[in-house]
């Protein structure tokens, strides 16, 4: 199921529609950057620094 979207896949025909904030979403897409960084073999304080690096303003 994407979080995001509600769809619990494309062979449903009846999208479940979730009622977020926009703030809620982007901690939802940051947390998904974090998990994929740690699946991919970032240790935990690497993924957050590099996260931090993508959020911070210039």
């Amino acid at each position: 199921m994407s979080v995001l979207t509600g769809k619990t896949s494309s062979m449903n025909s009846e999208p479940n529609n979730i009622d977020i904030s926009p703030l809620e979403e982007s901690a939802i897409r940051l947390h998904e950057i974090y998990k994929s960084l740690l699946a991919a073999g970032f240790a935990s304080e690497e993924a957050l620094s590099l996260i931090a690096k993508m959020t911070k303003k210039n």
